[in-house]
């Protein structure tokens, strides 16, 4: 039951934690869970969206409340057609009742049954018309799209501002990184500059500016790499994904010296880790010898040598085969985390002899393990 448990949870933190699905590997990966006001509308139970303001909020009897929405605008849906108002499940204070607050709001529909599931708070009048030009955008445009969300990654109001970047923690790394060149770097600069941006932004701004800034942004790039500031230390990846769309050899040769000193941080080999992440995903062909070299690397450190199996695994990248398997029974390599993720990658890659030969004696020396990591990955699988 212990193993079982292991396997399990080692299997999550892996999944939740180091591999979030087809989203920005320079954000943070539980943004990714947040839905947009564009994603939103796509999601089938948004049968009904509208836009209204608060008029009303009342309590009622059995801790029970409810509020009037005033509705303006009607995005989608025709369950309220004709009607001028819509009750809302919940209290929604109305402190100022000449300027009410107002909010975009998504329903189901079940015949006449409305419900109402989520409210997004709409504070100005910008705001209104960033929500009417989102909900019309063209979802196969992304590059496009993700230009347009740039221009209000500094809205006045939080909400537009946090939703933008939104868009972009939830995009790939292949369509930001395209997105890139329509940019402007003067503002990519100016917010990298400034010390009110938001740190959890830094790490994507510095890449950005990387992708479409001048080659003297290369040294800005640099001088923040080699700083001391925490705020931007936390963003060590994105800089270092920004400096390497500047400067190649002199990027990677840093990203390089930094897994093969086993005396840096872990968190800074960690965050050059995430960058290698970054190009595998937005460029795989042109960063592939140098991703392999860095894996290579990372093999040999016990400290994050699941990790990189665990990279190698999910990308299906089976030139280290043999680095791989050699690392049972090292000493540093093993603590259950590594011998799973070694279990994992043998039983993911090609079947060549070695993997073959491998498995034979693992299953032989220990079936029940071998087994448990199989329900692992039929887990991961959803089979």
């Amino acid at each position: 039951m212990a193993r079982r448990l292991i396997v399990l949870l080692g299997l999550l933190v892996l999944l939740v934690l180091d591999h979030p699905v087809q989203s920005c590997s320079l954000c943070d990966s539980r943004l990714a869970l947040t839905p947009t006001i564009r994603q939103e509308a796509g999601h089938p139970s948004a049968r009904l969206i509208v836009l209204g303001s608060v008029v009303d909020s009342r309590l009622l009897p059995g801790e029970k409340a409810e509020s009037t929405l005033r509705i303006k605008t009607v995005y989608r849906g025709k369950a309220l057609a004709g009607k001028k108002e819509m009750i809302l499940p919940r209290y929604l204070p109305v402190s100022d009742k000449k300027n009410p607050p107002r909010y975009l709001v998504y329903a189901d529909v079940d015949g006449k049954q409305i419900d109402p599931y989520r409210g997004v708070r709409i504070r100005t009048a910008a705001a209104e018309e960033y929500v009417k030009k989102a909900l019309a955008l063209d979802p196969r445009d992304t590059a496009g799209n993700l230009a347009f969300f740039f221009k209000y990654l500094d809205a006045s109001d939080p909400e537009v501002a946090r939703d933008a970047f939104l868009e972009f923690a939830k995009a790939t790394d292949v369509d930001i990184l395209k997105a890139a060149s329509r940019l402007d770097a003067g503002k990519l600069r100016g917010w990298l500059n400034d010390q009110k941006t938001p740190k959890e932004r830094l790490g994507l701004y510095a890449m950005l500016l990387g992708a479409c800034g001048k080659a003297a942004d290369a040294d800005l790039l640099r001088k923040l790499l080699d700083g001391q500031e925490e705020r931007y230390s936390e963003a060590y990846d994105g800089i270092l994904a920004g400096y390497l769309q500047r400067k190649p050899k002199e990027g990677w040769e840093l990203a390089h010296a930094i897994l093969a000193d086993g005396k840096k941080p872990l968190s800074l080999r960690m965050a050059v880790l995430r960058t290698l992440r970054f190009y595998h995903a937005a460029q795989p062909k042109e960063s592939r010898p140098n991703v392999l070299k860095a894996m290579r690397t990372v093999l040999v450190q016990g400290e994050l040598a699941d990790l990189a199996m665990e990279d190698l695994r999910t990308w299906k990248v089976w030139d280290l085969t043999k680095e791989v398997l050699a690392c049972w029974g090292r000493k540093g390599f093993d603590s259950p985390l590594v011998q799973r993720a070694i279990l994992r990658y043998a039983l993911s890659c090609q079947p060549t002899t070695e993997a073959k030969t491998f498995l034979a004696r693992r299953r032989s020396e220990d079936p029940d393990l071998v087994k448990e990591v199989e329900e692992g990955l039929k887990l991961e699988k959803g089979s």
